[in-house]
């Protein structure tokens, strides 16, 4: 979701200066937050906290849990859809494709953002799902597969299509086509050094890749 459907940079760099601001920790550049996303909140924290305390896992949690209070008033501040996905994702449905999400952001963070932003019909039922108890988070590919499930999709007929290096290996993992698109937060070179076996500079890109059109 984040990098694909959304920009979600803004809101998740405001919450965690914020949160640094609390604690007394120096600010962070929106680069440090691109570098340490993509793999749950808690190694976001991690990656953002001074190379000194990253370790320490007692700051961690405190700062996890003042990280989570922060972003829960900031997700939905300027979090937005990317120009030309809500109508891709429209026409993807009108030609009978069905459609998921898997995010490793929390789960209920994932269902609010889906539906403010791109509305409660975009994706199908039961098919949008982000970080929970019920699956461990990307690359394991129980999340995927459970989707995949309730798609009825076969994960050989699948694409999985995200913008980081996490997402490729969740795809190959999962024995789906992995598909990078380097307008969200992670370059193409990355999403082919991890195996994708296509990458869309642009969602026009995407959209012939799917569509043929």
């Amino acid at each position: 979701m984040d990098g694909t459907l959304c920009d979600t940079i803004g809101d998740l760099h405001t919450s965690m200066n914020e949160m640094l601001c609390t604690v007394g920790l120096p600010q962070v550049s929106r680069e440090t937050v691109l570098a340490s996303i993509n793999n749950g909140a808690r190694e976001f924290v991690r990656g953002c906290l001074p190379e000194e305390l990253q370790r320490d896992e007692q700051t961690l949690d405190r700062c996890l849990a003042i990280y989570k209070e922060c972003y829960a008033r900031h997700y939905l501040d300027t979090t937005y859809a990317y120009s030309g996905m809500p109508e891709l994702v429209a026409d993807l449905r009108a030609a009978g494709y069905r459609l998921g999400v898997l995010s490793n952001k929390h789960d209920e963070m994932v269902k609010t953002i889906i539906s403010k932003v791109y509305g409660d019909d975009a994706f199908d039922d039961y098919a949008v799902w982000g970080g929970s108890s019920m699956f461990p988070l990307k690359p394991d590919p129980a999340a995927a597969f459970y989707i995949a499930g309730t798609l009825r999709a076969r994960p050989d007929q699948t694409a999985f299509i995200g913008d980081s290096h996490v997402d490729i290996a969740t795809a190959i993992n999962a024995g789906m086509f992995p598909v990078g698109v380097s307008w969200g937060y992670r370059s193409a070179q990355v999403l082919r050094d991890a195996g994708a076996k296509a990458v869309c500079s642009s969602i026009d890109e995407l959209r012939k890749l799917l569509l043929g059109k």
